[in-house]
């Protein structure tokens, strides 16, 4: 059972419970957390987890083990050498990593059995780039973060579009609206729309799956032009800057121009990362070559 907490929404307190989940569920097709992650889960209860006892849950499913090892031998991770042992793999990576992994395979696995207006290939391709970009940013500031977490932030802060688009067959023209009108955040067209929007949905789907409760806030809040100058929580301030660069970034490659929430956020963002505008333009050139 998800433990009772509560957030903030638009300034109101919103209460989160198995009960608002299901209430979620019924309107949208939410994917069920599947076996593999709640042996997973149990196996993380533990106070000292046995990370050979979650390698070997992890290689009952083989499409998750190859997905996983593709991930670790990855660039972003630097590795001198290539792993091929999924045990290897989880001692190496460690057993809060291994989870995000999983998870995010998992999750990217049942949203590709959706069905959808909106393209889920060109979905993840963008939702790729912006993880691999934010572990991009990550590496280049001298404070220590979780790639990991940067990597899972990035590519499932959208995670409620999918969830939208297949509720609502006028989805992506609402989606190219929004992009063609940049004084208004995509949430708040969503909720003009349908009095819904995708960064709450999405919040309920990581709450679901049981994605850290960290990463689950800042999916929640990752429109909020407020959010930095609101927030007292200054790890969450930062992972917030890094994942709105990463979009920023990925949104210029794609369309040449940057993305809606950007100049409102901006000057705060490269504060806070404690990061000069000509830094910023590096990483936007050394980012080019990492676009899918």
């Amino acid at each position: 059972m998800l433990k009772f907490y509560t957030t903030v929404l638009d300034k109101k307190m919103l209460q989160v419970d198995d009960k608002v989940i299901a209430d979620i569920a019924r309107g949208f097709a939410i994917p069920p957390q599947p076996s593999l992650l709640i042996k997973l889960q149990q196996l993380m209860a533990n106070k000292e987890p046995d990370i050979n006892e979650l390698a070997q849950v992890i290689s009952q499913d083989v499409a998750i083990s190859a997905t996983v090892l593709k991930t670790v031998n990855s660039p972003i991770y630097g590795l001198s050498r290539s792993i091929s042992d999924i045990h290897m793999a989880a001692r190496y990576i460690g057993s809060e990593g291994i989870l995000l992994l999983v998870t995010n395979c998992l999750l990217r696995k049942s949203f590709q059995q959706s069905d959808s207006s909106i393209t889920l290939e060109e979905f993840w391709h963008n939702a790729n780039n912006i993880a691999n970009t934010s572990v991009l940013i990550g590496n280049s500031l001298t404070q220590n973060v979780s790639k990991d977490r940067l990597f899972t932030l990035g590519l499932f802060h959208d995670c409620g579009i999918p969830v939208m688009a297949s509720k609502y067959a006028d989805y992506s023209q609402t989606y190219e609206h929004a992009l063609k009108t940049p004084s208004e955040t995509l949430t708040a067209i969503e909720e003009s729309v349908y009095q819904v929007n995708h960064a709450t949905l999405g919040y309920y789907v990581a709450s679901s799956w049981r994605l850290p409760k960290d990463i689950c806030q800042l999916i929640l809040c990752h429109h909020d032009r407020e959010f930095l100058s609101t927030s007292s929580n200054q790890s969450q301030r930062f992972y917030f800057a890094i994942l709105k660069m990463a979009e920023n970034i990925v949104h210029r490659h794609k369309y040449f121009r940057d993305a809606a929430d950007w100049p409102y956020i901006s000057d705060s963002v490269l504060a806070i990362l404690d990061m000069a505008d000509e830094d910023y333009q590096d990483l936007l050139e050394d980012s080019a070559e990492q676009q899918i």
